[in-house]
């Protein structure tokens, strides 16, 4: 299995609005650099994983990503999440990935570990981690080249296992803590700031 990571990455002064309350848009910009660069130098100590594409807008994101030895591709203009997934997806495939994981960047206690426990299982199946609510995805193994659909947004979870359904795939659904906590609303902040020193680094 040749295995790429996709991570899409809004352009910085869209990121986190829900934070909006709680957080200026310097603040809020300067969050999601420091939850990608966490999770882009995490991803190396991971066995099994290939190649690391971040599909973003964002020139300073692009930067960073470009730092961390990652491929980087602009988002699509009016793309949206799925679109910016789906150009990512068709990147890898060209260079010869069999399958992608498809990451957000807002898992701040992704921890190598269970990551690594999510790539053991891909290969066979399509392989989904939704959020704390199970309706959002938090990460999922998906075959390239399959014509599989996606649909981040509300009810997202749901929408993949039906897609994984509709392409006559096998879907595997797991629960890995550190990666069904992402960071969007004002108490999820609160919860971060009050655990993140128990953070391994």
């Amino acid at each position: 299995m040749n295995l790429w990571t996709i991570l899409p990455v809004k352009t910085l002064h869209r990121t986190k609005s829900r934070l909006a309350g709680v957080l200026s848009p310097d603040e809020r910009a300067a969050l999601t650099l420091h939850l990608l660069a966490r999770t882009l130098g995490l991803l190396p100590s991971v066995p099994g994983l290939g190649e690391t594409a971040v599909i973003t807008p964002d020139p300073v994101v692009a930067a960073m990503a470009t730092r961390f030895g990652c491929r980087t591709l602009a988002e699509p203009p009016g793309s949206g999440l799925n679109g910016a997934v789906a150009a990512g997806v068709a990147l890898a495939a060209q260079h010869g990935a069999s399958h992608c994981l498809v990451l957000p960047s807002d898992l701040p206690f992704l921890q190598a570990d269970e990551l690594g426990e999510l790539v053991d299982l891909g290969g066979t199946a399509v392989i989904l981690c939704g959020d704390r609510q199970q309706q959002g995805t938090n990460g999922m193994i998906v075959p390239t080249g399959m014509g599989f659909r996606f649909g981040y947004g509300r009810n997202s979870f749901q929408h993949h296992q039906q897609e994984a359904a509709r392409l006559s795939l096998a879907c595997r659904l797991v629960s890995l803590p550190s990666l069904q906590f992402d960071l969007d609303t004002a108490q999820d902040f609160a919860l971060y700031t009050k655990n993140r020193q128990l953070i391994p680094s």
